[in-house]
């Protein structure tokens, strides 16, 4: 049977609501960022088909937590930490989900074989997600003076920058490169072609990967930030 509130309490609660804890439903959203960049890794280690629904749930459950979190916020008078940055917070961290959920679909709809390079750069972003989920929990117990020693998701990105430009390059050297540009190989056009065309393809991929470490690192500064202001 509902317990029914004496009518002083909805009164007051209507006056001044709950506190609602920003702090554990930011934390959520990091925690299911994680969840879909360990998801992605995992795709794109294994290659498997069987594995890409997953990373398209976790998004499409990150997308409703951060509908809820700025619904509550547009609904809350009182927050524990600055509205902006709530809501930076929130957008940016649902903006890294986005390029996960693209770097899938690109592997999927051009269906190519997801290589080293972008496992490489899966694995430092689900580092740096896991850095952020860190210090949001940090910051929710009160030790913001600890969060910028513990998010430090910069370092990821510089990783993923380097992986990206070696990427790039690695794709014109090795085997297949020097038999396409032989002067005796004597290759077709049409090989010609697809050599090119299937590095294009990957090459889009490996941008996704590489915005997706540049709004981590901009969720990560955007987290250091707000500990400055509250420690």
């Amino acid at each position: 049977m509902t317990k029914i509130k004496p009518w002083w309490r909805r009164a007051w609660e209507a006056v001044v609501p709950p506190a609602v804890d920003f702090h554990a439903m930011l934390e959520e959203q990091a925690d299911n960022l994680e969840s879909a960049s360990a998801a992605l890794q995992a795709y794109l280690l294994e290659g498997d088909a069987a594995l890409a629904p997953p990373v398209h749930e976790w998004v499409r459950e990150g997308h409703a937590l951060r509908d809820r979190n700025l619904s509550r916020l547009h609904r809350t008078f009182i927050t524990p930490i600055d509205r902006e940055d709530i809501y930076t917070l929130a957008m940016t961290i649902d903006h890294i989900l986005d390029y996960i959920k693209n770097t899938v679909r690109e592997v999927e709809v051009l269906q190519i074989r997801p290589d080293s390079w972008m496992q490489k750069m899966a694995e430092q972003l689900s580092i740096g997600a896991g850095q952020l989920r860190q210090g949001l929990a940090l910051l929710r117990d009160g030790r913001a003076e600890q969060v910028p020693q513990a998010v430090n998701v910069r370092h990821q990105e510089r990783h993923v920058e380097k992986f990206y430009r070696k990427a790039l390059a690695d794709m014109f050297e090795g085997e297949e490169y020097r038999q396409i540009t032989d002067d005796s190989a004597n290759p077709s056009p049409r090989e010609c072609l697809d050599f090119l065309i299937v590095r294009i393809k990957r090459r889009e991929v490996y941008r996704h990967l590489s915005n997706a470490a540049d709004r981590l690192a901009h969720a990560g500064e955007a987290l250091r930030d707000i500990s400055i202001k509250y420690e």
